[in-house]
């Protein structure tokens, strides 16, 4: 009987087994289905007929690792683009319309309370990317925003004594000369440049990345900012759901990078609660860090106002250091890159090289120890244009986002409350309308000629993006970049070896933050 009961519970328990599996497995694939379906087809928005952009085209060349993307706006974005100036696409696990037409990025900058500031930690709350900012100011909104721009703002209010950069720049130079017997991969010692910058300007703290690249501080620091920019992250962000290998590594990196900003700013804070207010000369001279935190103990007072004269809500301890570790990850990759590809374009035109290196020596003259002076920095206008021609044709940031707090009109279209819009960088800056002869390298057009037809449209370059909420770190980013390529041209002549794809094309990254990928330079001193 035992034996009868076992068998007929067996073959129950396969029956049963074999029809789940039967209804299951079709259900599932269903759901699946629908859930893709639905995530992947454009929303029914009656937004006037904007045309979008398919998920796998965007899929196929987004994925594409060193296509570059010049290559990928051509094919992508620029098809959609030539006729309205706005498209629908999907970036970041959501649909958002992207636009490169001037009137409506102005419409775009100017009206910031209605185009709001993406909180990207809930749009994406599962990735790693967004947590590195945390709670700054890059995702507040009104009052929020405010509070933290009241409290941050202050520390960027100030001068940039060029003598501040004057040792890691040393450092920069040394490295450059002791690897220019072979072709130099730049982006490499920029990189390093940059933290040791920051390390020195931001807290007053040494990370020897230039005199010793391989200690754990650099290594976890480019560790973490290779997880911010990852594309198949960024494009499927729910895989942070399930972090593995060297994903897993890099939110251990970010843990031990909290705690390095958090063990540093409760140190300093305690050092700073016994200061003095600082002096005029003495705030040109402290570190950004020590600035931050005299702006935070003011706030805490309940004295300080944010611009339309309401009290401030003073920050929390996380929030000031989330607006620490923006400012590393904001000023690493973006100068890094900016730095790398202003290089490669004098390598491609050599009498643009000359022109910009004959105004160095004519400024600050021709002896090898010449570095620049405040005031030499001024007048570093030509080399100024060079560099933001050399941002302009090669974007590091390739979008700015916003949310809509009430419904829009860009031209024909009417865009819903809460959709996401953002600039197309690489759009814009390519958009003959914005820049003609776009695929040339005019750094003329940056300069002040208001007859020259090549002249700037408004609202169209947007490297640090643009009105109200333009970047805090403008000033200290173009001064760094000013000196270094002062210092690089004062000290060296480069050219691309002949072999080198990017005398014809950019091999880069394909989304994120933009860097060139494999440039190396052939380097030849001076002196």
């Amino acid at each position: 009987m035992t034996l009868l009961v076992d068998s007929l519970s067996d073959c129950i328990g396969a029956i049963s087994t074999a029809t789940i599996f039967y209804w299951a497995l079709p259900l599932a694939i269903v759901y699946i289905t629908y859930r893709l379906h639905s995530a992947l087809t454009p929303p029914p928005n009656q937004d006037g007929g904007v045309p979008y952009i398919p998920v796998h085209k965007s899929l196929r060349w987004m994925l594409q690792s060193t296509i570059g993307r010049y290559t990928i706006m051509q094919n992508l974005q620029k098809p959609y683009f030539e006729d309205p100036g706005i498209v629908k696409i999907w970036m970041f696990g959501v649909w958002e319309y992207s636009i490169n037409n001037a009137e409506f990025a102005r419409i775009f900058f100017t009206q910031s309370d209605i185009f709001e500031k993406v909180n990207v930690r809930k749009m994406m709350p599962h990735s790693l990317g967004p947590r590195v900012a945390g709670r700054s100011l890059v995702f507040e909104n009104g009052s929020a925003y405010r509070g933290h721009r009241a409290v941050v703002s202050p520390a960027f209010r100030r001068l940039w004594p060029a003598h501040l950069f004057r040792k890691p720049m040393d450092d920069m130079i040394h490295v450059f000369e002791t690897n220019c017997s072979k072709p130099v991969e730049v982006l490499h010692i920029f990189y390093r440049t940059t933290v040791d910058v920051l390390g020195h300007i931001v807290m007053g703290y040494d990370f020897e990345a230039l005199r010793n690249p391989g200690n754990k501080y650099t290594s976890m620091y480019d560790n973490l900012v290779a997880a911010v920019v990852h594309p198949i992250y960024n494009m499927l962000p729910w895989l942070d759901l399930f972090p593995m290998g060297n994903r897993a590594q890099q939110w251990k990196n970010l843990e031990h990078f909290n705690a390095f900003l958090d063990n540093i700013i409760e140190e300093r804070l305690a050092e700073v609660e016994k200061m003095a207010l600082l002096t005029s000369d003495e705030r040109d001279n402290a570190s950004l860090l020590t600035l931050l935190l005299e702006s935070y103990i003011q706030s805490t007072s309940g004295k300080m106002l944010d611009d339309r004269g309401k009290p401030v809500t003073p920050l929390t301890k996380e929030e000031l250091r989330d607006n620490i570790g923006l400012f590393y990850v904001a000023g690493y990759d973006t100068t890094a890159n900016a730095l790398s590809f202003a290089m490669m374009e004098l390598a491609r035109y050599p009498e643009i090289q000359k022109k910009a290196r004959d105004s160095v020596l004519e400024i600050i003259g021709d002896t090898r120890d010449a570095y620049p002076t405040d005031e030499q920095i001024k007048q570093l206008m030509y080399l100024d244009s060079v560099l933001k021609e050399a941002m302009r044709k090669n974007s590091i940031v390739t979008d700015i986002r916003r949310c809509l707090s009430e419904p829009v009109q860009l031209g024909p279209y009417t865009l819903p409350k809460g959709a996401t819009v953002s600039i197309d960088s690489w759009s814009m800056h390519y958009n003959p309308a914005n820049f003609p002869e776009p695929e040339n390298f005019i750094p003329e057009r940056f300069e002040d000629k208001s007859a020259d037809a090549k002249a700037v449209t408004p609202y169209t370059f947007t490297t640090f993006s643009n009105g109200s909420r333009q970047c805090s770190g403008i000033k200290f980013a173009l001064i760094e970049q000013r000196i270094a390529m002062a210092l690089l041209l004062l000290r060296f002549e480069w050219t691309l070896p002949a072999d080198s794809p990017f005398w014809h094309s950019t091999p880069s990254t394909a989304g994120g933050l933009i860097s060139p990928v494999g440039l190396k330079l052939e380097i030849k001193p001076r002196h």
